[in-house]
């Protein structure tokens, strides 16, 4: 009896493989995966990420520069009377080719993810129509577990209302204020419990944005976490989230990332038509750390702001090339990079340069008060 296969090439942009496996996959559709020694661990995280049994696939490996072992391997399996669908988006270029040539002497059905547009071609035969549409969903998990990431998720701690309530109080008080506030509450970010009347204007603050806590005398951890940086997180996570109208399953905050033994805390993450947004949120580019100095002969200690922004840009440079060619980085910041007159700051020009070389898109204050929307901010069509 003829079977249906759908034919795979594995590389390591493993998404176009699970996008097209969900599109025609049934209880009828069998697979094969034409891989690699060196692709295993991409194979083995598509498997993984489809929930493939193992009775329900096969695997060539071959050698993926010798045409010779590419074309042995092909004629030595048996396809019989197979109904064969080809993804021919994968593989080397040689693999490409020669399976490719082969599959069409076959009367294959051929097909190319493209990556833009959620569309996907048939390059065989070259009659009927030729476009399409992915129409299935691709989830926040599937994306991830596809590139290879082991998944620590995290749920939002507060409401949209409570980030909003505080980023426009932290837009309209004086950071003179605050600052002080913040940087107490960041030396206990570890502690179980603080007491809100043994930092200086902490009850005040909290009274301003009604922030709610279990206790009326002390704040626990997670809320000291929430204080000091992530309502940012939180916000963008509910801007992006209520505006594109993503499901839960499509985006995530403070998600911990592992692969290959490397850990990555990652702010706010999500899918959009099969793309991939990482965000990094940031209410300051700045850390004061004291530095050492000799005053009357003596050892003493003078604070001094430094400037993390190259920093932060070079994570995030670096850290989209772990999620395949399409992968999009931001950074969103309530730090301000313009003066009165719209004009970059000089001393951050070289910075944001260098973020628009490696397209990075950096979101500013400006940016965020201005109503500007997620879409319009993010360049998403």
């Amino acid at each position: 009896m003829a079977r249906k296969v759908l034919v795979s090439l594995v590389s390591a942009e493993t998404l176009p493989n699970v996008e097209l496996i969900k599109e025609f996959k049934n209880d009828e559709l069998k697979y094969l995966f034409i891989s690699t020694e060196q692709m295993k661990a991409q194979l083995s995280w598509i498997i993984k990420t489809l929930n493939l049994i193992n009775d329900n696939y096969n695997v060539i490996e071959v050698n993926a520069f010798d045409a010779e072992d590419i074309e042995t391997k092909l004629r030595e399996y048996k396809f019989d009377d197979d109904e064969i669908i080809l993804n021919i988006t994968g593989g080397t270029k040689l693999m490409s080719l020669i399976v490719n040539d082969f599959f069409k002497n076959t009367g294959a059905t051929i097909y190319y993810v493209t990556g833009q547009n959620k569309q996907y071609l048939k390059v065989f035969p070259n009659r009927g129509k030729r476009k399409f549409v992915l129409s299935e969903k691709i989830t926040l998990k599937e994306y991830l577990t596809a590139y290879g990431f082991d998944i620590k998720e995290n749920k939002p701690y507060k409401t949209a209302n409570d980030a909003e309530n505080f980023l426009k109080y932290y837009t309209s008080t004086d950071f003179s204020i605050l600052k002080p506030i913040t940087n107490k509450l960041q030396k206990r970010r570890s502690n179980n419990n603080t007491l809100i009347n043994s930092i200086d204007g902490l009850g005040n603050l909290l009274n301003d944005i009604n922030f709610s806590h279990s206790s009326p005398d002390k704040i626990t951890r997670y809320d000291v976490k929430y204080l000091t940086s992530d309502w940012f997180e939180e916000y963008v996570y509910f801007k992006v989230k209520n505006e594109l109208n993503l499901d839960d399953d499509e985006i995530g905050t403070g998600y911990e990332l592992e692969k290959n033994g490397v850990l990555n805390e990652i702010d706010v993450i999500f899918v959009y038509q099969h793309k991939l947004y990482i965000i990094e949120c940031k209410t300051s580019f700045y850390r004061t750390d004291n530095i050492p100095v000799e005053k009357n002969g003596k050892k003493d200690y003078k604070p001094k702001e430094i400037n993390l922004l190259a920093e932060i840009i070079y994570k995030s440079d670096a850290l989209r090339s772990k999620f395949g060619l399409f992968a999009n980085t931001s950074l969103f910041t309530i730090a301000p990079v313009k003066d009165e007159n719209g004009d970059i700051f000089q001393h951050l020009e070289k910075h944001l340069q260098r973020a628009e070389n490696n397209r990075i898109k950096i979101i500013s204050k400006q940016d965020i008060l201005s109503k500007t929307t997620i879409r319009e901010l993010l360049k998403i069509n």
